[in-house]
C-alpha cells in the first residue's frame, strides 16, 4: 500500500500531540481533553481504513497538526524546543523498542488485558490510565534509552500525572511506529522539513472548512 504525505504528516502529528500533552502534564497546565483520549484510544484501534482513523479521523489529532506546523517553523522553534525534544526522543525510543521483540510480545500481552477493560471503564477512567502507565514502565521504561520528561516538581510528584505522562509516551510511541509503517524516517524530517510542514498546513484548512 503506498501513503502519501499527509498521510504521514497525521502520524507524526500524533507523536507531537502525545509530546505536547507530556508537557502538559508535567507543567501542571489543563490539557486539550480531546487530544488526550485520542491520543489514548489510538493505542487499542487495528487495522484501520485509513491513517486518520487511528486518531478517530483528523479533528483527533488538530492539535498535533498545529504543533508539527509551527515547530518545524524556524522563527518558531525555540517557543516549541521541549515539544520538538520529546517527539524525537519518541521517534528515536520507538526504533530502539521495535528492535526488542521480547519486549514488543509482552506490551502486546499487556494490551490484550487492558482492551478487555475498556468493557468496563472507559478511555479516561483513572484504572485504564494506570493499566498504560504500568505496561509502559514494564516494557519501555526498561530501555536503556529512555525518555527524560521535566518540569515542575510537584505537578512531577503527584502519581496521577506520572501515570498520565506514561500513558501518553505511550501513546506517541504508537504514533511513531504508525508514521514508521507510513514512510517516516528521520531524515525525511531533517531534509524534508518543509514538506511536512505544507502537508500539515493543508490538512489543518481541510478541518477549519467542516
Amino acid at each position: 500500500m503506498s501513503y502519501t504525505a499527509e498521510d504521514r504528516a497525521v502520524a507524526l502529528a500524533g507523536v507531537f500531540q502525545a509530546a505536547a500533552l507530556v508537557a502538559d502534564v508535567a507543567h501542571g497546565r489543563s490539557l486539550d481533553d480531546k487530544a488526550f483520549r485520542a491520543t489514548l484510544q489510538s493505542l487499542f484501534v487495528e487495522s484501520p481504513d485509513t491513517v486518520p482513523e487511528v486518531f478517530g479521523g483528523l479533528g483527533g489529532v488538530r492539535l498535533g497538526l498545529l504543533l508539527l506546523r509551527d515547530s518545524l517553523a524556524n522563527d518558531r522553534q525555540r517557543s516549541h524546543a521541549e515539544v520538538l525534544r520529546y517527539a524525537l526522543n519518541i521517534v528515536h525510543v520507538e526504533r530502539r523498542f521495535a528492535a526488542k521483540r521480547d519486549l514488543g510480545e509482552k506490551l502486546d500481552a499487556r494490551m490484550v488485558r487492558i482492551r478487555s477493560q475498556l468493557e468496563h471503564f472507559e478511555i479516561g477512567h483513572e484504572t485504564i490510565i494506570a493499566a498504560l502507565a504500568s505496561a509502559y514502565q514494564d516494557t519501555l521504561s526498561t530501555l536503556p534509552q529512555r525518555i527524560q520528561v521535566v518540569g515542575n516538581a510537584q505537578a512531577l510528584q503527584e502519581e496521577r500525572n506520572a501515570e498520565r505522562i506514561r500513558a501518553l509516551l505511550l501513546g506517541g510511541v504508537r504514533a511513531a511506529l504508525l508514521w514508521y509503517q507510513v514512510g517516516g524516517r528521520r531524515w525525511r524530517l531533517i531534509w524534508s522539513r518543509r514538506a511536512v510542514q505544507t502537508a500539515a498546513g493543508e490538512l489543518i484548512e481541510q478541518l477549519s472548512a467542516t
